[in-house]
């Protein structure tokens, strides 16, 4: 784990005003998380698939499904990234 040190005239309000901001930008992420995941259910959902194999591939691409595939598959990226931003903000961890 890196450290990163900060200097201020008013350490307190900046401890403060940080551990809001990540507070509230977990929220952000939780919120956005629980969208894209609903998004995921409802896409799968209307096509029919699942997501394990679309993901390993199995699922077939035709001319009638291909763009809402790729946009499912899309949201999928999309999720696990959002995730992983969230579970590295979670080791954030301010001292004083």
């Amino acid at each position: 784990m890196q450290t990163i040190i900060l200097k201020s005239d008013s350490p307190e309000t900046v401890v403060s005003l940080l551990k809001n901001a990540l507070d509230r930008e977990r929220r952000i992420l939780i919120d956005t998380i629980r969208i894209t995941k609903e998004k995921i259910d409802t896409l799968a959902k209307s096509l029919g698939v699942d997501i394990n194999k679309l993901m390993k591939g199995e699922i077939e691409h035709t001319e009638s499904n291909d763009m809402q595939l790729i946009e499912l598959e899309g949201e999928i990226e999309i999720l696990k990234h959002l995730e992983s931003e969230l579970k590295a903000l979670e080791t954030v961890e301010i001292c004083t």
